[in-house]
C-alpha cells in the first residue's frame, strides 16, 4: 500500500449561485487544483473547458434559481469532477448538450449524467502520471 502525499486524496467542494457570471470559479478553481495534480498545461486547459461546458449544460445558458455544487476529488495524476444543480433546471432542447457532448468526449472522454441531468461528472488521469 502506498503511503505519503502522493497517496493522497482530497475533495474540494465549492458552492456558487447558478448565475452564468459565477461560472468562472469552477474554471479557476480547477485550473489550480490540477495544475498542483501533475496536470499538463494541455490537460488544465481540457480540465478548464470541461468544467465550463458542464456547467453551462446545467444551466442551459442562462441564470437560473438555485445553486451550482462543484465536487473535485483529487489525488497526485487524477481527478473526478461532479457538478450538480439545485434549483430550476434549464429547458432541455438538446442542441447545447449535443455540442457539449461532443466537448467533452474531445476532452475528457466519459461523462456521467445521474439525477435525471442534474449532475454531471467526469474524470481525468494526467497523461504522464506513473
Amino acid at each position: 500500500m502506498t503511503s505519503g502525499p502522493a497517496a493522497s486524496r482530497d475533495t474540494i467542494r465549492m458552492t456558487i449561485p447558478a448565475l452564468l457570471p459565477f461560472v468562472r470559479l469552477p474554471r479557476v478553481a480547477i485550473a489550480g487544483l490540477a495544475t498542483r495534480s501533475g496536470f499538463s498545461y494541455d490537460e488544465v486547459e481540457d480540465l478548464r473547458l470541461a468544467v465550463g461546458e458542464v456547467c453551462q449544460v446545467l444551466l442551459d445558458g442562462a441564470d437560473r434559481d438555485g445553486s451550482l455544487t462543484i465536487s473535485f476529488t483529487v489525488a497526485r495524476g487524477t481527478m473526478r469532477v461532479e457538478v450538480s444543480i439545485a434549483g430550476t433546471p434549464g429547458v432541455d432542447d438538446g442542441l447545447g448538450e449535443q455540442l457539449a457532448e461532443q466537448i467533452l468526449a474531445a476532452t475528457v472522454g466519459k461523462v456521467e449524467i445521474a439525477d435525471d441531468g442534474r449532475s454531471i461528472a467526469f474524470a481525468m488521469t494526467a497523461a504522464d502520471d506513473e
